[in-house]
């Protein structure tokens, strides 16, 4: 009786855990486009569950007091980002000490380039006379600035390190890159 008390136990305790990391609702995000953060990550606020989805997700994640990360995963309609689509990022450069957009598999690990790029970012991203940084994100990577989305679905990761004081302070109002979504194949 007491072994299947203990198996019972291990069996509900893991689906629990399973469950609060890949398919409760995270602490809220706010909101910005596209784009989502979650406002505690990286601080001693953030609860137990999400603090570990983080670590599962974003290897190397740095404190909020140093860095900002926002994600997309979906289009202005809602719709998953897929590489069946070629998307254009544009706006003005995020106010940040420094910034990078790197796309990720659904594996969360970085897609395949040939080119061997798989970021834009402030120190590599050409802007257009209006001051704005226009970035492609097409299957193989082509395009102005452009980052490799592969064959499947991804996802972005805009990383602001050390951000201006008033957009650490609110992160909801945020001028961050607008997504345009371009032709799609079947």
């Amino acid at each position: 009786m007491g072994l299947a008390a203990l198996v019972v136990g291990v069996a509900l305790g893991a689906g629990s855990l399973w469950y609060m990391l890949f398919r409760a609702a995270p602490t809220p995000y706010v909101s910005v486009g596209i784009w989502r953060m979650n406002p505690l990550a990286g601080s001693t606020g953030n609860d137990p569950y999400s603090r570990l989805r983080i670590a599962i997700t974003s290897i190397l994640a740095l404190n909020k007091s140093e860095t900002i990360y926002f994600e997309a995963l979906a289009d202005n309609d809602g719709a998953p980002l897929t590489a069946a689509c070629d998307y254009t990022l544009i706006g003005q450069p995020p106010a940040a000490r420094w910034w990078s957009v790197t796309a990720y598999g659904p594996d969360d690990m970085l897609i395949a380039s040939d080119s061997g790029r798989y970021s834009a970012s402030a120190a590599s991203a050409t802007t257009l006379a209006t001051g704005e940084v226009e970035i492609a994100l097409t299957p193989d990577g082509s395009g102005p600035n452009g980052i490799a989305t592969g064959s499947g679905r991804f996802e972005l990761l805009l990383r602001l390190y050390q951000p201006a004081p008033d957009l650490a302070a609110a992160p909801e109002g945020a001028p961050l890159f607008r997504l345009v979504k371009g032709a799609c194949r079947a």
